[in-house]
């Protein structure tokens, strides 16, 4: 199975880094434009010594020191248009199931997903302080946040929730990729989770 994870920040990284452990044998495919900044660090799946270095390329020794079989194609690279994700899975899916995971942390990303036939998952947090792990199905793109609201990395409980969240996906993928059942959830800062 071919996985492409658009977005290797907070949920990319961290989603790409626990899937790999358990399918160690699929083709993964890391797509961002963004390079690795000590900000970073506690919340996502890179070290000190990736700092300056392009996400898509850095995620490769961080999860390499945790899975000795790793095949992984980075992509250092902006995705500007549905024509571009596209072009990129019709390029290196060589006719084999393809999943896309949209874990893109801005809005105009997110929004090109739309009409894009196939396997999709967005995961993602909502201006609400909320996670989606949503199907294509069942998913519209999220409003831009509003200047006075906080990014969810910064919030005293980021990394405790943005952990639970990629594992909550992770059980999500890993039960689509064994049973082809797509669950759908919505997850509070606060623990609620509801299932759609």
């Amino acid at each position: 199975m071919n996985i492409y994870i658009f977005g290797l920040g907070a949920i990319g990284s961290n989603i790409l880094s626990q899937l790999a452990r358990k399918y160690p044998d699929f083709h993964y495919y890391g797509i961002d434009c963004d390079k690795v900044e000590e900000r970073n660090i506690s919340t996502q799946s890179y070290f000190l010594t990736h700092v300056g270095l392009p996400k898509s390329h850095a995620i490769l020794p961080a999860i390499g020191t945790k899975v000795s079989k790793f095949k992984y194609k980075p992509f250092f690279q902006k995705i500007d248009s549905k024509i571009d994700i596209e072009e990129l899975i019709k390029n290196t899916s060589k006719n084999e199931p393809a999943l896309l995971l949209d874990c893109f942390d801005n809005t105009e990303s997110r929004k090109l997903f739309e009409d894009i036939p196939g396997d999709i998952l967005h995961i993602g947090f909502s201006p609400q302080y909320a996670a989606e792990i949503l199907w294509q199905e069942n998913y519209s793109s999220p409003d831009n946040l509003k200047p006075e609201e906080d990014d969810i990395c910064v919030m005293a409980e980021a990394v405790p929730f943005i952990t639970f969240v990629t594992s909550m996906a992770t059980f999500v993928i890993s039960n689509y990729i064994d049973t082809t059942i797509k669950d759908n959830y919505i997850i509070t800062n606060k623990m609620v989770i509801t299932k759609l």
